[in-house]
């Protein structure tokens, strides 16, 4: 069944949403909070942890090769990043499901960074 219009699937940390492209019969994540769009398709949900972990890393060292950070400002003048909001955003909602979104987040992104061993599990939360 596709995703509905609020699936989030965390992978390395990052926040992506989720959509089923009825033209071309495939799933598609796109990652929130970064300075780019990126995105990853995949033919079934299970298959969209693999697409997405491998366009992630292939951004993050991108942006680590020309010397910009991966993350987007928020448009507030506190100079946050708009991913600390999405997750104040998702906070509860994650909570209402059983999940510590922070402890989910702290352990992907230790994972997920170079010599973090092998990647904690993506999660699909249905907000």
């Amino acid at each position: 069944m596709p995703p509905s219009a609020q699936d989030i699937m965390l992978i390395g940390g990052i926040p992506a949403l989720i959509s089923y492209q009825m033209p071309r019969s495939v799933f598609r994540g796109v990652f929130v909070g970064l300075n780019a769009e990126v995105d990853f398709f995949a033919s079934t949900v299970a298959g969209l942890e693999p697409q997405g972990e491998a366009a992630l890393r292939s951004f993050l060292n991108l942006c680590q090769s020309n010397r910009r950070s991966p993350l987007l400002l928020s448009g507030d003048a506190q100079k946050t990043y708009l991913l600390e909001e999405i997750y104040e955003q998702m906070a509860e909602p994650a909570r209402r499901c059983g999940i510590d979104l922070y402890d989910v987040v702290r352990e992907q992104v230790r994972t997920f960074q170079p010599g973090g061993g092998k990647a904690a599990p993506a999660i699909l939360l249905s907000l």
